[in-house]
């Protein structure tokens, strides 16, 4: 495994801080902002999946921060990237001002139907989101047999595009500064079909905004997450039925559950039978 640059942070400066990593500047580092990952995602292969896949949206020419290098502090590694002066997540935005959810929601549909329209090459670090879920729901301890075979099924039927997905699709990930909106936080990128991403959006903005945790992530309210979420979906989709639109979601949603554990794999025997009645719920169980 490559050894990476040890970094010193007297140099730097906290500016930010989430639950899983720290962003840091210095004045010796004009225009970079370090992004450092702690716990087990902070992990040197963990780190080389989302800076080699932010690489590739990059050159792509998606709005996304430019990544410059890997860096470690200690055991927890991450990278410099392109500071982004002024900026502010779009969640962030719709929490101070929730006047502005339908406008702002409306924004993030139209920048969501451009990048679902991107063609992407398949590699290491963008991976086929079909693929992915076919391992996923193979492998999941999560699933009963009958699920399984429901999932597999629904996988089998999806389109084969190669078209840019996220993979961690929420307003949180997308930001904005003056008239330029950038995409951040790629570690799940990958290609395949755009109702995986309207699923996670669905799963965090619907089902997990009960979430006092999740509310954190985002800063806003349950009413103002389901808000976004309603904007949004009639925004991008055109419909006026949202209802109808989360019913025939839900099985996408399950999904997202089955992909989400598979990429980050817990052995805590509580937070396994909580995803597991919420795969049961979503397929109508």
């Amino acid at each position: 495994m490559q050894t990476y640059r040890q970094i010193d942070l007297e140099e730097w400066t906290l500016m930010g801080e989430g639950y899983n990593g720290q962003a840091f500047v210095s004045d010796a580092h004009p225009g970079v902002m370090l992004k450092l990952v702690r716990r087990e995602l902070g992990a040197a292969h963990k780190v080389e999946q989302e800076f080699y896949a932010s690489k590739a949206a990059y050159e792509m020419g998606l709005p996304v921060p430019e990544v410059y290098e890997i860096v470690r502090d200690g055991k927890d590694h991450g990278y410099l990237c392109q500071r982004i002066e002024g900026k502010k997540s779009m969640s962030r935005l719709c929490a101070d001002d929730p006047a502005r959810i339908p406008e702002l929601a409306a924004r993030m549909a139209d920048w969501g139907r451009a990048l679902h329209a991107v063609p992407t090459q398949q590699s290491a670090y963008v991976p086929s989101m079909k693929a992915l879920l076919l391992k996923a729901v193979g492998e999941s301890p999560l699933l009963t047999e009958a699920q399984r075979e429901r999932l597999t099924a629904l996988v089998a039927a999806m389109p084969d595009v190669q078209t840019c997905l996220h993979g961690d699709f929420q307003p949180g990930n997308l930001i904005l500064a003056g008239e330029k909106h950038y995409w951040i936080d790629l570690g799940w990128l990958a290609h395949g079909w755009y109702m995986m991403d309207l699923a996670h959006m669905c799963r965090m903005m619907v089902e997990d905004s009960v979430i006092p945790q999740v509310q954190d992530l985002t800063h806003m309210s349950r009413e103002q997450m389901l808000a976004f979420w309603e904007a949004f979906a009639r925004a991008y989709t055109g419909t006026r039925d949202v209802e109808a639109l989360n019913r025939e979601i839900r099985p996408y949603v399950a999904l997202d559950i089955v992909r989400t554990y598979y990429l980050h794999a817990s052995d805590n025997p509580a937070l396994q039978a909580f995803l597991k009645t919420c795969i049961a719920s979503q397929l109508g169980e």
